[in-house]
């Protein structure tokens, strides 16, 4: 096992900071992005409301599965490393979509996809905190490099696919996943490592560092943040999915629901720069466990407030400011918990169980909206992942405040 990486000084710091937050600024745009145009292709082509989530769950399968596992090979092999595979990964395959419209190749394409997208958002976290060393300052402005990609994303794909079709729009992410390469490339902290392990020993999981890995669950930080995690991103997994679907479904356009993506994400600015002064007001966890509850309220009451739009702006920038002060939070918990040479293990399980809660919550919601109506799972959604939430808060109310 490494030992951790230190921080590089004077120019070298410096350009590694302009890289992990351009690679920050491009993955987490692909994501959002792909968030947007995926649901709104689904609809022209034809699929259903229950095909659609499925489609959009499919994308968080293999991350889930397989987000220990790619942790791993950052904390063995580096992280640029790793995040340049996935990020050529996540610039070829986007062409692949206006290919087809079958429902098994699109839900296969997700799967890829999906993979080297949240493979890439893991490594360009896993390498700010290892560049950061769990400064929440730090880690903010990383957060604030990724809400402007994915406030321009989605509103550059919305736009593209109104006045340009879906290859215009799938086209727009490649070329995304291309600044990730490039970014990455320009980096150079991490780029010495030790000899390349066969390809064998690299692809297949091993037991041993995934049993480490999930024995950092039993630290009380991780298992708190691996519950926040999922609660926090749930509003997340109902924006990529019915969120898109029911606007479009009551006559707004690609552009607008892009604008309103865009507009929770570009909010998240404000509130990953408010993160450090807050958490010295509030500490860490409870701030984090407002953060959610807010964030759930705004998601769920979208068919009450989604024909004023004046309201519906401001409850996709109330929800966004949540998001972007919670997240910041998260990574700089983790970051002092864990040991350096953890950190890619620790970011790898945390993804793996966000992405287990993205796979079920757009297919149950999508499953609840074709047997109660759209509207009804919206409620139903936000109900039970507030009530998780105030379980979570009386569990860990004894924990101290970072």
């Amino acid at each position: 096992m490494r030992a951790p990486h230190a921080v590089p000084s004077g120019p070298q710091s410096k350009q590694d900071t302009l890289a992990t937050l351009g690679a920050g600024l491009f993955t987490n745009g692909v994501w959002d992005m792909l968030s947007v145009i995926v649901p709104l292709y689904g609809v022209a082509v034809g699929l259903n409301a229950a095909e659609i989530g499925l489609i959009v769950a499919a994308r968080s399968v293999l991350p889930a599965a397989l987000s220990i596992h790619g942790g791993i090979l950052m904390d063995e092999l580096g992280t640029r490393r790793v995040l340049m595979w996935v990020a050529a990964a996540s610039t070829a395959l986007p062409l692949l979509f206006p290919l087809t419209g079958w429902f098994a190749v699109l839900a296969l394409l997700q799967l890829l996809l999906g993979l080297a997208s949240g493979l890439g958002m893991a490594a360009s976290q896993t390498w700010c905190v290892q560049t950061s060393l769990g400064n929440t300052a730090m880690l903010a402005r990383y957060s604030v490099a990724t809400r402007i990609g994915t406030f321009i994303g989605p509103i550059m794909a919305g736009a593209l696919w109104d006045y340009s079709g879906a290859w215009a729009a799938f086209a727009c992410v490649a070329v995304c996943g291309a600044g990730a390469v490039l970014s990455t490339a320009y980096g150079v902290h991490g780029r010495t490592h030790h000899a390349m392990p066969s390809v064998m020993s690299v692809l297949l999981p091993r037991w041993a560092p995934h049993k480490e890995a999930l024995l950092l669950a039993l630290i009380p930080a991780v298992a708190f943040i691996l519950v926040a995690s999922i609660l926090r991103n749930s509003s997340g997994a109902i924006q990529s999915s019915l969120f898109v679907v029911y606007l479009n479904g009551i006559g707004m356009s690609g552009t607008l629901i892009g604008t309103l993506v865009a507009t929770a994400e570009v909010s998240g600015v404000a509130g990953s720069l408010l993160a450090a002064p807050m958490e010295k007001r509030l500490g860490a966890y409870r701030l984090v466990i407002a953060c959610i509850l807010v964030t759930l309220t705004c998601i769920a009451a979208t068919p009450l407030i989604a024909h004023m739009l004046i309201v519906l702006i401001a409850a996709c920038a109330l929800r966004g400011v949540m998001q972007g002060m919670s997240q910041p939070l998260m990574y700089a918990i983790l970051g002092s918990e864990i040991s350096g040479n953890r950190h890619g293990a620790s970011v790898g399980l945390r993804n793996a169980v966000v992405r287990l809660g993205s796979i079920i919550t757009p297919a149950v919601m999508g499953l609840a909206a074709e047997r109660f109506g759209i509207e009804a799972s919206f409620y139903v959604i936000g109900a039970i992942f507030m009530v998780i939430t105030v379980v979570m808060a009386v569990a860990f109310r004894g924990m101290r405040s970072r």
